[in-house]
């Protein structure tokens, strides 16, 4: 997910048809830029060389959305149930065009949850994190904690810097489920980040960009990036 705002223009945006390493290519209606989805770069037009600023957002079923937000409202959209893309999404082919895929360190289609940072890229497989409820971790210079404490909830990716300190997390008892900081123990909502009891109480952990993605299209785009492995 990205805002469309743009120096001081707002752009508006479509679906070129095109593909990029396997993957959809955007277009804004103001300028015919050409744009990755994967990491917002514009790479042909007269924005060629800008990038879109990510907004954070989880990637869920509404079942896992409902467990986090259980107010939720949802605009249904109307006609067919079944997606376009049921096939494809079972399917072992790597992309459209079905090419081999040169690092086997997952499956093509293995899910996995990719964190940038201005130095680094890890894919997280999602069934990994699954398993340990909880990860945390450095992708370069970002630290991250990844969790996902009970099933049927989604991933939930933070940053682990509060007041230019980082914190180390360990999962709190719920209802609901909460993360606890090892250094002051103050609790934090999984929901939004903010710490609602302790020292650090009113403090709020910033979302990090994490991508969903399968494997394939994951390391095409970012060929040397880490792998985190349950140890």
């Amino acid at each position: 997910m990205y805002a469309r705002q743009v120096g001081d223009r707002t752009l508006t945006f479509g679906v070129s048809g095109m593909l990029f390493r396997d993957g959809l290519v955007m277009y804004d209606r103001e300028t015919d830029t050409l744009w990755t989805h994967v990491d917002g770069r514009a790479i042909k037009g007269s924005l060629a060389g800008r990038t879109l600023e990510i907004v954070p957002a989880i990637h869920a079923t509404w079942k896992e959305w409902k467990a986090l937000y259980p107010e939720s409202q949802v605009l249904k959209k109307s006609g067919e149930f079944r997606s376009p893309y049921f096939d494809y999404n079972r399917s072992g082919k790597a992309g459209i065009l079905g090419r081999p895929l040169r690092d086997k360190r997952l499956a093509a289609k293995e899910r996995i949850v990719g964190v940038r940072s201005a130095d680094a890229a890890m894919a997280f497989p999602e069934k990994a994190v699954r398993d340990a409820r909880l990860v945390q971790t450095n992708v370069g210079s970002l630290p991250v904690v990844l969790v996902a404490p009970e099933k049927g909830m989604p991933i939930v990716t933070f940053d682990r810097r509060v007041d230019n300190r980082v914190l180390e997390f360990g999962l709190g008892a719920g209802p609901p489920p909460a993360l606890v900081d090892e250094e002051t123990s103050s609790r934090w909502r999984i929901t939004d980040g903010e710490a609602v009891d302790g020292p650090l109480k009113g403090r709020r952990l910033s979302r990090a960009p994490a991508y969903p993605a399968f494997w394939f299209g994951w390391v095409g785009y970012f060929p040397s990036t880490d792998l985190w492995t349950r140890r």
